[in-house]
């Protein structure tokens, strides 16, 4: 309960005032509690790891400060938190044999879930393997700590860094949530990496507690696959009321994971057949391509439900009709839409619509659809 109280303590005070921004004042929590304003500086070629330079605020003189008395600290430059973690680094006073040490690492994950990198100096880790890394992370959740670090192998009389066994502990971690596990096989041992893994995981469990350092993530988009089974109504007078429609569409969103979320694109195409009876005078029946691209916001949007409004263009082209006229048979229509999703299911509603509409082609169709994520 301590841990967590602090913890939640520098997370509430990390985040300064616009005056405080302009004074770059940093925030430091102590062990027992207290907190203090000034400068933080790196403190040799350790950088932040081993110990920090504070300068507080109304103070004329720096002072070092080590893991053993500082909780944790934020700088206001790039909203950085670093805190005190334990564990086992090797000493190359002993040989390189593991000893547990303090040091500081960089919180990239808070929350029901904790990543923190802790940077090594350049004699703690096997610095000649090929591939290897001057770091390692600790991963958190309740009772369990894993530490996530390259081990080496010897590849051809060459030594080189093994990523299987953190690529097993993240699998370990993340079990009960298959898709995880699979992209977990194929981690890369890099912030970026581990941390979508992370929060694939914590969407997967439905963690509502999770600070997540997205400044360490790159921008990425994110695929959604889907079929969607549709049915038309053409509207128009020119079409009688005893029409059959079917359609089948494979379609893809693309949607930023970041900051845009609420923001998408959507491809569609697939194939479309109905009938209906043309002014009263003759049956026609048609089979034709049907594609869509649309603009998506979402104004409600979460990971098991969102709700999204649609606007682009669709596109019909017959490839066998009882229409011998070209412009019955190929057409485009303004679209709009509603769009609502739960888990995997979705439903559909669009309304497209042509101004200045041409008698021989719809000017108004009435499209309702039901769709099923795609497991890839």
């Amino acid at each position: 309960m301590r841990y967590f109280l602090l913890t939640l303590l520098l997370f509430c005070l990390s985040a300064p005032t616009l005056e405080a921004q302009k004074k770059g004042s940093d925030l430091v929590v102590f062990q027992d509690g207290s907190t203090k304003k000034g400068t933080v500086r790196k403190n040799g070629v350790s950088g932040y790891s081993r110990s920090i330079q504070f300068l507080e605020r109304g103070a004329d003189e720096a002072k070092q400060l080590s893991p053993a008395s500082v909780f944790g600290f934020t700088i206001s430059s790039n909203k950085r938190t670093y805190r005190s973690v334990t564990a086992e680094i090797p000493d190359p006073k002993q040989g390189g044999r593991k000893v547990l040490q303090q040091r500081f690492g960089e919180v990239l994950i808070d929350g029901e879930m904790q990543l923190i990198r802790v940077n090594l100096d350049g004699n703690e880790f096997e610095s000649k393997a090929l591939g290897t890394e001057d770091y390692f992370y600790l991963l958190r959740q309740d009772d369990v700590e894993l530490v996530l670090e390259l081990t080496t192998i010897v590849v051809y009389e060459r030594l080189h860094a093994n990523p299987s066994r953190f690529r097993n502990k993240l699998k370990f971690f993340t079990r009960g949530c298959e898709d995880v596990v699979e992209q977990a096989r194929r981690a890369d041992f890099n912030d970026a990496s581990i941390m979508r893994i992370l929060r694939n995981y914590g969407e997967c469990k439905d963690f509502q507690e999770m600070e997540m350092n997205a400044g360490r993530i790159p921008s990425r988009i994110r695929y959604r696959h889907s079929i969607v089974a549709s049915n038309l109504n053409m509207r128009d007078m020119n079409y009688d009321e005893n029409q059959f429609t079917f359609g089948l569409n494979y379609e893809v969103e693309a949607a930023a994971t970041q900051r845009l979320k609420w923001f998408g694109m959507i491809f569609s195409v697939g194939y479309l057949y109905n009938t209906f009876r043309w002014e009263e005078q003759f049956n026609v029946a048609q089979s034709m391509l049907r594609g869509n691209v649309a603009f998506a916001f979402a104004p409600i949007h979460k990971e098991d439900f969102s709700v999204q409004l649609t606007g682009g263009m669709s596109n019909y082209n017959a490839f066998d009709s009882s229409f011998n006229s070209f412009f019955s048979n190929n057409y485009f229509l303004l679209s709009s839409g509603l769009r609502v999703r739960h888990k995997n299911i979705s439903a559909h509603l669009n309304y497209e619509h042509m101004p200045n509409q041409v008698k021989e082609q719809p000017g108004n169709i009435l499209v309702l659809g039901v769709g099923y994520k795609l497991p890839f």
